[in-house]
């Protein structure tokens, strides 16, 4: 009996990465019945959950993740009866355009919203791992822009064994992104310099960097007609294609959104699995009780931003070798500043900004299509992203005031009694 206890968990254990990997790659892949695969692992992880711990805590932890749930689905429904009103007023019709909006991000152009959630993923880690820290890595922008630099340069440079070649560029090139992050990092710890104005700072100067990176190759007007944007980077040195082990899949899908899954698992596991992860989210939590209990908060501030860097660095990366193989003059990605709204959407969790990601793609892809089939400005979309974000933050303003007006009456109580 005691065997068969054992086994069981660990069977569907096994059963549910399964279903769950094959599931997400033909899912991502635009192979939709991948998610009947996905659901299925879901149904497992239940049972299992019910076989290790009982039917009554199975039953509460479902509760409570429903709870969890519940701020950003509730953020999302609101935010489109209030895009429905402002369609209706403005005369279109809101059926036809959500109908458009969803089908288009979540069928028709599933690829592309697939696409822009990959870098999303990365930055909106780089951001959210700061946050854990109690610190705001606003300019993601600037690390995102030093990887895409690094990356391109050892990509048009770098000859070496296909695997070898893009493990090194993720490596060396991620790693100046950290790098780059480091200053803000220290003059944080010694000089308490705030990491909002030092982030965007550097972020400016990376920025300003790269039409200077893009003239030194291939973008000189004296030797290319096309000055605004570099070589191309070594073929062997692309991201592999989805469709090379999946025929029907798009010809652009890469699998830099298989690395980015990993990553965010991997950062999920840190944080919460993890000494050190646990020492960044005590500093965040309450740097001067974490302090009190012997952990190092400069350390720690360092490590957070300087993954944070690392973080941002991979998007660059994968959008370098997965997408463009490139780096264009005018690059505006955006995906840093964007990282801050999935971060924040998801709740800084890192599993949950997988999906938060995935929206953000999917409402930019939909949108896309939605002005092009019922000629409704792609502004909707921004409105219903800013309208979302905007109740996700209201709600932790309301939590926070809350906490603040229950903390002054329990002072008042305990004068009282006094």
């Amino acid at each position: 009996m005691n065997n068969s206890k054992k086994f069981l968990p660990g069977l569907f254990l096994v059963l549910i990465i399964v279903f769950l990997i094959l599931g997400a790659i033909l899912y991502l892949a635009a192979y939709f019945w991948g998610f009947f695969l996905i659901l299925l692992a879901g149904i497992l992880y239940f049972i299992r959950q019910v076989i290790t711990l009982g039917p009554a805590e199975a039953k509460l932890n479902v509760k409570l993740m429903g709870k969890k749930l519940m701020v950003p689905v509730v953020g999302i429904l609101c935010s489109m009866i209030l895009a429905i009103l402002i369609m209706i007023i403005t005369g279109y019709d809101p059926l036809t355009v959500l109908k458009s909006l969803f089908y288009g991000g979540f069928i028709r152009n599933w690829h592309v919203s697939v696409l822009n959630a990959t870098p999303l993923i990365f930055t909106g880690l780089s951001i959210a791992i700061g946050f854990k820290a109690g610190l705001f890595n606003i300019g993601a922008e600037g690390q995102y822009y030093i990887g895409t630099m690094a990356a391109t340069y050892l990509g048009l440079k770098l000859g070496l064994p296909p695997f070898l070649s893009i493990v090194l560029i993720y490596l060396i090139s991620a790693s100046a992104a950290a790098a780059y992050n480091i200053f803000p990092a220290v003059l944080k710890v010694k000089t308490g310099a705030h990491e909002v104005i030092t982030t965007m700072m550097f972020a400016h100067i990376a920025r300003y960097l790269s039409p200077i990176f893009v003239l030194a190759n291939g973008g000189d007007p004296a030797t290319s007609t096309h000055v605004y944007v570099t070589d191309e980077i070594i073929r062997t040195n692309f991201l592999p294609y989805f469709s090379s082990f999946l025929p029907e899949a798009n010809y652009r899908l890469h699998i830099g959104i298989l690395i980015a899954l990993i990553t965010a698992v991997a950062i999920n596991f840190f944080l919460n699995r993890s000494k050190y992860g646990y020492e960044i989210r005590a500093v965040g939590a309450n740097a001067d009780a974490a302090r009190a209990q012997g952990i190092s908060v400069g350390r720690n501030i360092i490590l957070a931003l300087v993954m944070g860097g690392f973080l941002a660095g991979m998007a660059g990366v994968t959008e370098t070798l997965g997408l463009n193989h490139k780096m264009f003059q005018n690059l505006d990605a955006g995906y840093g500043f964007n990282g801050i709204s999935v971060a924040l959407l998801a709740g800084n969790h890192p599993i949950g900004i997988i999906f938060t990601s995935l929206l953000w793609g999917a409402l930019d892809a939909g949108g896309q299509y939605m002005s092009r089939t019922t000629g409704v400005p792609g502004a909707i979309v921004e409105i219903i992203k800013g309208m979302i974000l905007f109740l996700i933050v209201a709600k932790y303003i309301y939590s926070w005031a809350g906490n603040r007006l229950v903390s002054r009456r329990k002072a008042r109580a305990e004068e009282g009694l006094a």
